[in-house]
């Protein structure tokens, strides 16, 4: 085992970054805040907030106390959320803070990258947590396995000294060879399976029996390669092949980050996976209609129950 970070923080209490959180804090103890303002820092600090039937009691920033900047700050709020979460990201981010956004997409990093010239930016994402919450109640089994890396060489050691310390928190992670690829395959996977999903209400144990998903899903993944191989990545029918058996094989059922954020009534990432890619599309002149179908039927459906049109 290597040089683990000494100090981290987190950004985002939700699905993906109560778990990291949660066992980030239990190794670092004091060597761990969790980024909060608002009305996020008022129920953290007023109510008592349950991470498996314990109380998460980690300390917040930005503060007050002389805790200083974070050396690693892992980045769990959604996309259309970062524009509004700069300030408190300003705060807490010092001159050699590495930043390890994990959104769904292509957008974030690209976005650390422009805001933060001068820090590190790892990319990454996260496959599989199965994150519930009931109220103040949050329990998970699967944090969650982070996959991340970096295409430069340069900043190898820091990615060995990150996985170290997941590894001491019992956080799964993976160290990707080629990111740029792992992240694009992650965004075909959200693409397709994350709006389907969304707009028919099925979770993962739904594929094992309903061919029409598989279809849907797969039609959506051979648009998607159409763009990936236009813009030079290297994904194929073995990787839709890969996607389609993790949804059919998937033991249990497990609902999309998606289909979550639709039956609580918020906003969705539509916009940053299917818009994007449909975006994309049109920039490169290549039809892509399953998508476009998916995309303009989540949007309408997100629209409504956003605006109070439908029950």
């Amino acid at each position: 085992m290597g040089q683990e970070i000494s100090s981290a923080a987190v950004i985002g209490f939700g699905a993906t970054g109560a778990p990291l959180s949660d066992l980030l804090w239990s190794l670092l103890g004091e060597s761990f805040r969790l980024v909060a303002t608002g009305a996020r820092r008022a129920d953290l600090e007023s109510q008592v907030v349950t991470v498996n039937g314990k109380a998460f009691g980690a300390g917040l920033i930005p503060s007050d106390d002389g805790w200083g900047t974070p050396e690693l700050l892992v980045i769990c709020v959604k996309n259309y959320s970062l524009p509004s979460a700069m300030a408190d990201m300003r705060a807490s981010i010092g001159p050699d803070t590495v930043l390890l956004p994990l959104q769904n997409g292509i957008y974030a990093c690209d976005f650390f990258r422009r805001e933060f010239p001068q820090n590190m930016v790892l990319r990454g994402f996260v496959q599989g947590p199965n994150t519930r919450r009931r109220g103040n109640a949050i329990r998970y089994t699967n944090p969650g396995t982070v996959h991340f890396g970096t295409s430069r060489a340069d900043k190898w050691e820091m990615v060995q000294r990150v996985r170290d310390t997941f590894a001491q928190a019992g956080i799964p992670s993976v160290v990707e060879d080629d990111i740029e690829r792992s992240v694009w395959r992650k965004w075909m996977l959200n693409v397709a399976g994350n709006t389907i999903t969304a707009l028919t209400s099925a979770d993962y144990s739904d594929f094992r029996w309903d061919p029409e998903l598989v279809r849907l899903c797969r039609a959506s993944m051979d648009e998607f390669l159409l763009v990936a191989h236009a813009e030079g990545v290297a994904l194929d029918e073995g990787d839709v092949d890969e996607i389609v058996e993790y949804y059919t094989s998937y033991e249990g059922s497990k609902r999309t980050s998606m289909l979550e954020d639709v039956l609580a009534r918020r906003r969705t990432e539509n916009e940053f996976l299917a818009g994007e890619l449909v975006r994309r599309a049109q920039r490169l002149n290549i039809d892509v209609p399953v998508t476009r179908t998916l995309y303009g039927l989540m949007h309408v459906k997100e629209e409504l129950y956003r605006n109070g049109s439908h029950s």
